[in-house]
């Protein structure tokens, strides 16, 4: 028992002097981590989207990235498997893009900036920032020499080995081997993509989507072109077949990120030619929520000419919004177009009574083309129609907002659309009721019918996903209005389901061990409350298991070829996406030896 004691004394003595180890060299390093001030950074991190990391040279643990922070030269930057980030050069406009599980190693020597790309693949856009003389070069080393990227947009990813696959989009590359010998990269590829234009993203009225326009040219003649879509390079599938003899086709594309490539076979099947690998971004655009005048609106005047004012709402990356009045239907007789970049409101001055119709559009700042708004209408009734309207006594007014954080403004749901609502006021003893407005964008706030509740919070189905607006007044005893919030947008779309696990490696197949037990491990999906595998033989289902980990062992299956599957299932109880099932091969020989007979007593 003594001897027990002495031994895990001794190991926790050893435990508490590697730990005390590790935690002096942690700070040290952080120390030298810190000394980074003083060195004047190589690039800063921009646009950032899930989980990014860094690691600086003289450090051995990986750190949390944002937006914002220096890089310095030698640091490493990897994303994770929904990961992306921008990262902007100082002193000059070029960036890259680094795509989902990819690693770069950002280094500066000799008066240029050199890229290490270990794994994934990036895109980098050094064309914008040529015209700097004071620039440094940059370079992408590669087991053939260095490649010469200071004048250059392209798509690089890491091929087999050390190999890295360059694909110049616009202006020049070269690459420079180790004998001094330069060979122009530029893309002689006879295959040009005319539409969506290569890493430009579509932008799109988010309330009528249409199809996306592909074009191209320089496939073999008689060839049948076929648009292949997926979430990352590895996962694309073929969507849709041009007709024969054409060069475009369109497609539905959901809002998002997407890669994409163009492959061309003959009338046999065999595949003739196929496109370099394209990433676009579908993004969706709102039209200005309008807030005054609703439509078909009954303004009375008090006064002839009449000043009327618009109140709309700006949308997201909105940089330039135009009003425009006529007086026609037909949209022939203008009264005005004016535009504003921050404005949410305008007085138009001096409209005399009459029918008028109205419409705001927003210009985005990754597009030239503007995004129409809906035409309506309003009337301006005459001053002797105007009602006088007996005020009541002087009421307290009570201030109500929105007790909501900003991400709840957009909703998600997994069977029925519905919308939840809470908000607060700062004098609750003055109110009797409150009274709920909520319709869709596209209705007549006049024509919706208020809902009065008793608590300051509200939840009910609505009839389909989308945008909506919501209101609250404050009501007292005596039927008044004391408050009112302001329109508030709120975005109702269903909950996406979870992506498909995977088997882990990713490749090749699986295979029990020697001594005939299968080990089986998948990749881990956020959200996931529970995986569910199925183990077949011969299209026949021999076992269906739930597990709360990512990994399992399988006994007593017998020498064969197995299929199996893995899927997810969320904390809804909707089943995930399902990949392709895997085979899994168990041995029909064994690394167990038979026992031996030593001796035989007889008595």
């Amino acid at each position: 028992m003594k001897t027990q004691w002495k031994r895990l004394l001794f190991a926790a003595l050893i435990s508490s002097s590697v730990f005390l180890g590790t935690w002096f060299w942690y700070q040290s390093t952080d120390s030298s981590y810190s000394s980074n001030s003083n060195e004047k950074p190589l690039a800063y991190v921009g646009r950032v989207m899930n989980d990014i990391q860094r690691r600086p040279s003289s450090r051995l643990l990986w750190q949390i990235v944002n937006t914002g922070e220096p890089l310095y030269n030698g640091e490493a930057i990897r994303t994770s498997e929904q990961g992306e980030v921008r990262i902007q050069f100082a002193d000059s406009d070029r960036y890259l893009d680094l795509e989902p599980e990819s690693l770069i190693v950002i280094k500066k020597s000799e008066g240029e900036i050199a890229l290490d790309l270990m794994e994934g693949s990036l895109f980098v856009n050094a064309k914008e920032g040529n015209g700097d003389p004071a620039a440094p070069g940059l370079v992408l080393n590669s087991a053939n020499g260095k490649v010469d990227l200071s004048q250059a947009s392209a798509s690089l990813s890491k091929g087999k080995g050390n190999s890295v696959d360059v694909q110049v989009l616009e202006g020049k590359a070269s690459l420079k081997t180790e004998d001094g010998k330069s060979k122009d990269l530029t893309s002689t590829s006879v295959i040009k993509i005319l539409s969506p234009l290569p890493q430009k993203p579509v932008a799109m009225d988010a309330e009528s989507p249409q199809p996306v326009p592909f074009k191209w040219q320089g496939f073999p003649a008689n060839s049948q072109v076929t648009l292949w879509v997926g979430p990352t390079r590895k996962e694309m599938k073929a969507v849709k077949t041009a007709e024969a003899q054409k060069n475009e086709l369109s497609a539905i594309l959901p809002f998002g990120r997407h890669y994409y490539k163009l492959v061309a076979t003959n009338p046999e099947g065999k595949v003739l030619q196929e496109s370099n690998v394209y990433k676009t971004e579908i993004l969706a655009r709102y039209a200005p929520t309008v807030v005054f005048p609703t439509a078909d609106a009954q303004i009375p005047a008090d006064k002839s000419p009449f000043d009327m004012t618009f109140k709309w709402q700006k949308g997201d990356d909105t940089r330039q919004m135009t009003l425009e009045v006529w007086t026609d239907p037909s949209l022939k007789n203008r009264v005005t177009a004016k535009s504003f970049q921050k404005e949410d409101s305008f007085t138009l001055p001096s409209l005399k009574p009459g029918t008028y119709f109205w419409r705001m559009s927003s210009y985005y700042v990754d597009s030239d083309k503007p995004l129409l708004g809906k035409v309506q209408k309003f009337t301006v009734k005459e001053p002797e129609q105007v009602q006088v309207k007996v005020e009541p006594p002087p009421v307290v007014p009570v201030q109500v907002s929105f007790n909501m954080p900003e991400s709840s403004f957009t909703q998600y749901y997994t069977d029925t659309p519905q919308v939840g609502l809470n908000w607060k006021a700062d004098k609750n003893d003055q109110v009797a009721l409150w009274r709920v407005r909520l319709y869709g964008a596209d209705q007549d706030p006049s024509q919706v019918q208020p809902i009065e509740v008793k608590e300051t919070k509200f939840q009910t189905k609505v009839e389909k996903p989308g945008r909506y607006i919501a209101s609250i007044e404050a009501v007292n005893k005596d039927g008044q209005v004391l408050g009112t919030t302001p329109p508030q947008t709120l975005d109702v779309n269903p909950l996406p389901l979870l992506k498909a696990p995977q088997f882990l490696p990713f490749e090749g197949q699986l295979q029990a061990s020697m001594d005939g037990k299968s080990t089986l491990e998948w990749s881990p999906i956020e959200g996931a409350k529970e995986y569910w595998l199925v183990v077949s033989k011969n299209g026949k289902e021999l076992k269906r298991t739930k597990y709360a980990s990512t990994s399992t062992s399988l006994k007593n299956l017998l020498p064969g070829e197995y299929d199996v599957e893995i899927s997810a299932v969320d904390a809804h109880g909707r089943a995930s996406e399902t990949a392709s099932p895997r085979k899994l091969l168990v041995p029909d020989k064994s690394n167990l030896k038979a026992p031996t007979l030593k001796k035989i007593k007889v008595n």
